[in-house]
């Protein structure tokens, strides 16, 4: 009877500190999840290791959670033992929101696209007092751009987007004669670049379909930071604007 309250406590500690694990199991068993996907379906992604990450993140988790039980049960360097499950556990769930591709993966990239977008039609604008008319001209516009950028912005960025391991390079599809963005009746894959230009092409809207997770079967119209709650983002200018800047 007298081993009873040191068993209770060495059960109490594993289950506690054990929780601090399930993070870092669960994040690792995401990615594996995603890496299944990947191979079986025809879903699109954005560029990841992972497997990779998969192997290191549920490899931590259990590690946590063998140092939580030597700890529990063999009582070994009793409290500092438990600061490796608190320690890692927390710093988890910090990097969990931030750490997915999707995140540093394609909206960084699409973000740089899309950001870049506004200057480099506007320099276009000021040297043809219109904006470009068709694909080859937006191509044109964005390979030149503001001189300070030219060697800072590559000619032909580059997408995140892969299916079947295969590369989706962004493409573009010029919209004539339009009144606005094309937010509707648009392509399933992503990294489609919309440019809707007006017929006397005095005005522009540029919108891009993207992931709005990691994997997923189809692609959206693009909001904004990517959450399905935000507005859509359209990139949008007209040449009274610049016009009015100037004077």
């Amino acid at each position: 009877m007298s081993q009873l309250p040191q068993v209770t406590r060495s059960v109490l500690l594993s289950m506690v500190f054990g929780l601090c694990s399930l993070p870092m199991i669960l994040f690792g068993g995401y990615f594996f999840v995603c890496w299944l996907r990947i191979h079986t379906s025809n879903v699109y992604y954005v560029d990841y290791s992972y497997a990779a990450a998969a192997l290191k993140w549920i490899g931590v988790g259990l590690l946590s959670l063998l140092v939580t039980l030597y700890g529990a049960w063999r009582r070994s360097f009793y409290g500092l033992l438990f600061l490796v499950p608190l320690f890692l556990g927390f710093g988890t769930m910090v990097t969990i929101p931030d750490g997915r591709p999707q995140i540093f993966g394609s909206m960084i990239a699409d973000t740089n696209y899309l950001s870049h977008v506004n200057s480099f039609l506007r320099v276009w604008y000021e040297e043809h007092q219109r904006f470009p008319s068709n694909e080859s001209e937006f191509r044109e516009a964005m390979a030149k751009g503001p001189a300070a950028w030219q060697y800072r912005v590559p000619p032909a960025p580059k997408s995140r987007y892969k299916q079947h391991g295969n590369p989706l390079p962004y493409e573009l599809i010029v919209v004539t004669n339009a009144a606005g963005p094309r937010v509707t009746d648009v392509s399933q894959r992503p990294g489609v670049i919309y440019y809707s230009v007006s017929g006397d092409l005095q005005e522009f809207w540029v919108t891009m379909t993207g992931l709005v997770s990691d994997v997923a079967p189809a692609a959206t119209i693009k909001r904004v930071a990517d959450r399905p709650e935000m507005e859509y983002w359209i990139v949008h200018a007209a040449g009274r604007d610049y016009q009015m800047k100037k004077q």
